[in-house]
């Protein structure tokens, strides 16, 4: 494995770590009180080429390494993980699909503009009574003449209520199974959309989650996206590269809080000495920069292997269950650092322990992560 990259991304990715820290960076705490990822924000990311990175240049991207296109997803995580969560899911788990399944039509009308920054996207696969068991979807799409009229309900979709787009994955054949499953491309302002209130989440509170409702709303063919009964395996597929995007979410925000621990330890002072000089800390520091360490290892040899055009196998759902999980445990070893300062908003590792906690849930459970770890390496 080859992790060195050119000069002139390494230049990129550090010219975009600093932007991150000087602008992103910044508005984070804003964002988690107020809900609301400034206008500026978006803006400003899609004029760095943080969204045109993650798409090929046929489709108006830009082509740079799947390390340095880690690397940048990590910097902008570590600025503000809920920045990176909305848009991710509209550059990614949206654009994606749209991207590897759609029309040249579809792309142009709604693909370009995401890439553009100017419009928004979000992944409408969860139901209030279908998470994980993505095959139990109940959301519906019957056939009529000249299209089709979707009908149901979606829960936990990250950018729900300010999206301008979705991707949403109804039910097309009752008898079928995962293969009765299409993905459609939805124009969320059509009539019969319509949109909860965000919800009142417990970290991330600035990336947007909410549920739709699908009253009758009518579609055309040309809003299939890919083959119909298809839409299972490409929700699947898609899957996939969220949880690479999971692996460099956790590893910013571990980053973000292992740094934050480091400065604490040396400012503040007990029994005459910096923290940080005590044992019980620094030996929390050490196994922060030991977690930090192995996650990333995995996480770049993902980014190598997709470049290579190697098939991935389970190492996604490991390298996603170690990476969220050693999040986790980082971030509490920085509260626990932080004393009863790190349980206040004061300190920025207040937010990042309840940032880091989304990932071993989102994009598909460490629990699943391990059924499909088990079940590659006792059947395969």
């Amino acid at each position: 494995m080859d992790l060195s990259i050119p000069a002139e991304d390494t230049a990129a990715a550090a010219a975009f770590d600093r932007f991150c820290q000087e602008k992103i960076a910044p508005r984070a705490h804003a964002v988690d009180h107020t809900g609301v990822i400034p206008p500026e924000s978006w803006r400003e990311l899609a004029d760095m080429g943080f969204f045109k990175v993650h798409h090929a240049e046929a489709d108006g991207g830009l082509t740079v390494p799947w390390v340095v296109r880690a690397m940048m997803q990590e910097s902008l995580a570590k600025a503000c993980a809920a920045t990176f969560l909305s848009t991710g899911a509209s550059i990614g788990l949206c654009g994606a699909p749209l991207a590897r399944f759609g029309t040249a039509a579809q792309k142009q009308r709604w693909l370009k503009p995401i890439i553009d920054g100017d419009k928004v996207g979000c992944f409408a696969l969860t139901e209030p009574g279908a998470g994980t068991d993505a095959a139990s979807i109940q959301c519906q799409a019957r056939k009529v003449a000249g299209g089709w009229v979707l009908g149901g309900d979606k829960a936990l979709i990250t950018n729900a209520p300010v999206a301008d787009v979705a991707v949403v994955f109804a039910v097309t054949d009752k008898d079928a199974g995962v293969g009765g499953v299409t993905m459609f491309v939805v124009d969320l302002s059509l009539r019969g959309v319509s949109r909860s209130r965000p919800y009142k989440k417990m970290g991330l509170r600035g990336s947007a989650t909410g549920g739709l409702t699908f009253d009758d709303v009518r579609l055309s063919d040309d809003d299939v996206v890919g083959e119909v009964g298809q839409g299972f395996l490409q929700a699947m597929q898609t899957l996939e590269l969220g949880r690479v995007g999971m692996c460099h979410f956790a590893l910013g925000i571990a980053d973000a809080a292992y740094e934050a621990s480091k400065r604490y330890a040396m400012e503040r002072r007990a029994f005459g000495k910096p923290i940080g000089r005590l044992q019980a800390v620094h030996f929390k520091i050490a196994d922060m920069k030991v977690e930090i360490d192995g996650a990333r290892l995995m996480a770049r040899q993902v980014a190598w292997r997709l470049a290579q055009g190697e098939d991935l196998g389970v190492l996604p759902s490991v390298a996603k269950t170690y990476a969220t999980e050693m999040a986790v445990r980082v971030t509490d070893m920085a509260v626990q650092i932080h004393g009863g300062w790190g349980y206040t908003d004061d300190f920025v590792v207040e937010r990042l322990f309840r940032d880091a906690r989304l990932g071993p849930i989102g994009e598909g459970t460490s629990e699943i992560q391990r059924e499909l770890i088990a079940r590659a390496l006792l059947d395969g």
